[in-house]
Protein backbone atom coordinates (compact mmCIF):
# COMPACT_ATOMS: atom_id res chain seq x y z
CA UNK A 1 0.00 0.00 0.00
CA UNK A 2 0.85 3.51 -0.87
CA UNK A 3 0.29 7.02 -0.95
CA UNK A 4 0.69 8.81 -4.32
CA UNK A 5 0.90 12.09 -5.53
CA UNK A 6 -0.87 13.24 -8.83
CA UNK A 7 1.68 12.74 -10.70
CA UNK A 8 1.86 9.36 -9.44
CA UNK A 9 5.01 9.63 -7.11
CA UNK A 10 5.03 7.89 -4.10
CA UNK A 11 5.03 9.84 -0.98
CA UNK A 12 4.87 6.94 1.76
CA UNK A 13 4.23 3.32 1.88
CA UNK A 14 3.65 0.84 4.10
CA UNK A 15 6.10 -0.02 6.38
CA UNK A 16 5.57 -3.28 8.44
CA UNK A 17 6.86 -3.77 12.05
CA UNK A 18 7.74 -7.38 13.05
CA UNK A 19 4.57 -8.30 11.07
CA UNK A 20 3.14 -10.94 8.25
CA UNK A 21 2.98 -8.20 4.77
CA UNK A 22 -0.62 -7.03 4.53
CA UNK A 23 -2.23 -10.04 2.34
CA UNK A 24 -5.01 -9.14 0.20
CA UNK A 25 -6.64 -5.50 1.94
CA UNK A 26 -10.24 -5.26 1.41
CA UNK A 27 -11.30 -2.21 2.61
CA UNK A 28 -9.65 1.43 3.98
CA UNK A 29 -11.46 3.60 6.52
CA UNK A 30 -9.60 6.82 8.40
CA UNK A 31 -9.91 8.56 11.70
CA UNK A 32 -9.60 12.66 11.96
CA UNK A 33 -6.29 12.33 12.50
CA UNK A 34 -5.82 10.77 9.26
CA UNK A 35 -4.63 7.34 10.36
CA UNK A 36 -6.21 3.86 7.87
CA UNK A 37 -7.72 1.07 9.29
CA UNK A 38 -6.80 -1.64 7.06
CA UNK A 39 -9.44 -4.64 6.62
CA UNK A 40 -6.10 -7.48 6.15
CA UNK A 41 -8.80 -10.03 4.66
CA UNK A 42 -5.76 -12.53 3.98
CA UNK A 43 -4.00 -12.59 7.51
CA UNK A 44 -7.91 -12.51 9.40
CA UNK A 45 -7.03 -9.10 11.12
CA UNK A 46 -7.72 -4.88 11.34
CA UNK A 47 -4.78 -2.78 11.24
CA UNK A 48 -4.05 0.79 12.45
CA UNK A 49 -1.74 2.28 10.06
CA UNK A 50 -0.33 6.10 10.78
CA UNK A 51 -0.17 8.75 8.40
CA UNK A 52 2.64 7.85 7.08
CA UNK A 53 1.74 4.18 6.59
CA UNK A 54 3.50 3.03 9.23
CA UNK A 55 1.99 0.09 11.46
CA UNK A 56 0.91 1.55 14.78
CA UNK A 57 -0.58 -1.87 16.17
CA UNK A 58 -2.82 -4.77 15.14
CA UNK A 59 -6.44 -3.41 16.55
CA UNK A 60 -8.09 -7.19 15.88
CA UNK A 61 -7.41 -10.57 15.25
CA UNK A 62 -8.43 -13.91 14.75
CA UNK A 63 -7.55 -15.89 17.93
CA UNK A 64 -9.59 -18.03 20.32
CA UNK A 65 -12.18 -15.15 21.42
CA UNK A 66 -12.34 -13.62 18.47
CA UNK A 67 -13.37 -15.00 15.05
CA UNK A 68 -12.55 -11.95 12.38
CA UNK A 69 -13.25 -14.62 9.20
CA UNK A 70 -12.04 -12.75 6.27
CA UNK A 71 -12.48 -9.11 7.22
CA UNK A 72 -14.55 -6.85 4.01
CA UNK A 73 -15.58 -3.27 5.30
CA UNK A 74 -14.67 -0.97 7.93
CA UNK A 75 -16.97 1.57 9.48
CA UNK A 76 -14.73 3.90 12.37
CA UNK A 77 -17.52 5.58 14.53
CA UNK A 78 -15.10 8.57 15.78
CA UNK A 79 -17.60 9.74 18.94
CA UNK A 80 -17.91 6.48 20.38
CA UNK A 81 -14.28 5.32 19.66
CA UNK A 82 -16.08 2.06 17.87
CA UNK A 83 -14.67 0.44 14.87
CA UNK A 84 -17.83 -1.70 12.64
CA UNK A 85 -15.97 -4.49 10.58
CA UNK A 86 -18.21 -6.57 8.47
CA UNK A 87 -16.89 -10.28 7.52
CA UNK A 88 -17.95 -13.98 7.54
CA UNK A 89 -19.13 -16.21 10.59
CA UNK A 90 -16.89 -18.80 8.77
CA UNK A 91 -13.60 -20.04 7.47
CA UNK A 92 -15.78 -21.52 4.72
CA UNK A 93 -14.11 -19.83 1.71
CA UNK A 94 -17.73 -20.30 -0.41
CA UNK A 95 -19.75 -17.97 2.47
CA UNK A 96 -20.24 -14.48 2.04
CA UNK A 97 -19.98 -11.97 4.73
CA UNK A 98 -22.45 -12.22 7.06
CA UNK A 99 -21.58 -10.68 10.48
CA UNK A 100 -21.26 -7.18 11.63
CA UNK A 101 -18.81 -6.92 14.68
CA UNK A 102 -18.75 -4.13 16.82
CA UNK A 103 -15.25 -3.13 18.54
CA UNK A 104 -14.60 -0.44 21.00
CA UNK A 105 -11.28 1.07 20.86
CA UNK A 106 -11.12 3.18 24.47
Amino acid sequence: MSELDVSGEVLSAFTRVNEPDIWWPRHLSTDSEDRVFVADWGNLRILLLSLKLQQERVLVETNTQVKLWRPERLYYNELTSQLYVVHSSSNEWFLFSDVISIFSLR
